[in-house]
Order: structure tokens, then C-alpha cells, then sequence
């Protein structure tokens, strides 16, 4: 399966725009398991930063009879590399990512899913506070082999 997500957040004076593409392997049946990358980039005023993260993820897929709805659980860990940059200033930095929830596979098609997930996530630099909260998700999946989408669909 490959995929991802993309997040858009926009308020006064600041934006950003993160892309986190994955790909994996269903190592079972309903078991996903598999890697991705987050590239981002946020503004504020004269402040920028741009990240960059990599790590595996896994995932499960509640088998409901070939359900246009699969429930799902998902976590990911990743690997952070941060640049930060205001005027003249300039700082790197380095950290981890994870998260963990649960949400739900909605097949558009027999190949092709929009996914929602809903979870915890945190994020710790070696030089911050970590922080964490409430995080929602929106992305696709594309399933690729017919043996696979057969696994993930309970055929």
C-alpha cells in the first residue's frame, strides 16, 4: 500500500504545510506495516521552519465482512531533523514524533481509501519541552496488489 496525508493550517500572519507520504506491506492478514517521511514548513511573521522526519509505522484493520468502513488502529514513531530560522538567527535541532489512535478505512473503491484517524500525538526536541495533545488526521491509501486488497478487504 502507499499513501498519505497532507495537512494545511492557516491562521493570522502564519501557515503551514506538512506532507507525510507512506508505504507498506501487509505482513498478515488486516497487519500493515511500513515506513514514511513528514516534509513540512511553517511561517510566522519572519520566522521559518522546516522539518523533516522518517520512521515506521504499523498498522491494523478490523476485519467487518468487506465493509466499505474498516475501523482501524495506527502508530508511527519518527525520527525529527528541524531548522529554524528568524532574521539572522539560524538553529538546527533533532527529536522524535510519535503517535497513536485509531479511526476508520472508508473504500471509495476496491483499490483506493480515504482514511480518518483520530489519536494522541507528541513531539520531543533534545533542546524543548515536548508537547502533545489531541491530533486529527485525513489521508488515502492506495492498495496496489489484488493479493493485498484482498487481505485488506477479508476475501
Amino acid at each position: 500500500m502507499v499513501g498519505g496525508s497532507f495537512r494545511l493550517n492557516t491562521a493570522k500572519n502564519a501557515t503551514e504545510i506538512a506532507f507525510t507520504p507512506n508505504a507498506g506491506l501487509f505482513v498478515i492478514d488486516n497487519l500493515a506495516v511500513g515506513g514514511n517521511v513528514t516534509l513540512g514548513h511553517s511561517k510566522a511573521g519572519d520566522s521559518k521552519t522546516t522539518d523533516f522526519g522518517i520512521g515506521p509505522f504499523v498498522r491494523y484493520y478490523f476485519t467487518t465482512e468487506n465493509q466499505p468502513v474498516r475501523p482501524i488502529i495506527h502508530t508511527f514513531f519518527n525520527y525529527l531533523s528541524s531548522k529554524y530560522t528568524s532574521g539572522t538567527y539560524t538553529s538546527k535541532n533533532s527529536g522524535t514524533n510519535f503517535f497513536i489512535g485509531g479511526g476508520a478505512a472508508i473504500f471509495i473503491s476496491d483499490n483506493v481509501s480515504i482514511d480518518a484517524l483520530m489519536g494522541y500525538e507528541r513531539t520531543k526536541y533534545k533542546s524543548y519541552d515536548g508537547s502533545g495533545g489531541f491530533s486529527f488526521n485525513i489521508g488515502f491509501q492506495v492498495y496496489l496488489l489484488k493479493a493485498q486488497v484482498d487481505k485488506v478487504r477479508g476475501k
